[in-house]
């Protein structure tokens, strides 16, 4: 931690799933993780090797603190493939991820979109220490923090797609809601942050509404 102020994350777009998407295609690589486990295998394995490489640049820089991770898993509803396919397919190369950042002082903040409350437990396993970014347009958000509040880090959580329809006092109440709710109860160990982004019609009130209100607990 820079000066004890500061806390220096890089960030490793794209990881596993994202990045494998890219290079076969999102309807090729759905159609792989299907009916060609060794293969996909095999192109995920020389991604993990990448990613723990990427990590030890990271690693190399001053002042470095934890690395991202981004790979959205998730739809509005629900996680975009079965529980058990993620599982079989990603959950121990996560792990081989996770435990080389930690070898090298380094925590790992996972990013993935959408619904993955059915993963939440296996990223924990798999050794991530802050999951964001908690979209609570698309997640219970109370169930979260009751199930894995101590257990996890959380960022995110603000309501991006309301947040631009809410009033300043509006802006505020949800603030103090979500420190409330997944941070006083759990050591304060929560960022908050916007369930992904701030976006341009987001009325300036509400963002300086928003600012202030972190100050307020």
């Amino acid at each position: 931690m820079v000066g004890g102020s500061h806390y220096v994350v890089g960030t490793t777009q794209f990881a596993l799933w994202e990045r494998y998407g890219h290079l076969r295609g999102m309807d090729a690589a759905f159609e792989d993780i299907a009916v060609n486990p060794p293969e996909t295998g095999r192109l995920l394995d020389a991604l993990v090797e990448f990613q723990i490489e990427l990590i030890r640049r990271w690693s190399g820089l001053r002042g470095v603190d934890a690395v991202m991770l981004t790979d959205d898993f998730g739809s509005q509803q629900s996680l975009i493939m079965s529980p058990a396919s993620w599982r079989r397919t990603f959950a121990a190369r996560y792990r081989r991820i996770c435990d080389a950042a930690h070898e090298l002082d380094l925590a790992i903040v996972f990013h993935s979109c959408g619904n993955v409350s059915s993963i939440i437990g296996d990223l924990i396993d798999a050794g991530v220490d802050v999951m964001d970014p908690l979209q609570s347009e698309a997640m219970d958000l109370a169930w979260v923090a009751r199930e894995f509040g101590g257990k996890v880090a959380f960022a995110g959580g603000l309501p991006e797609q309301t947040l631009p329809r809410l009033t300043p006092a509006g802006v505020r109440d949800e603030v103090h809601r979500m420190i409330d709710l997944m941070g006083g109860p759990y050591g304060n160990a929560y960022i908050l942050a916007p369930s992904n982004s701030l976006l341009a019609d987001v009325p300036p009130a509400n963002l300086e509404a928003l600012f202030e209100a972190c100050h307020d607990r």
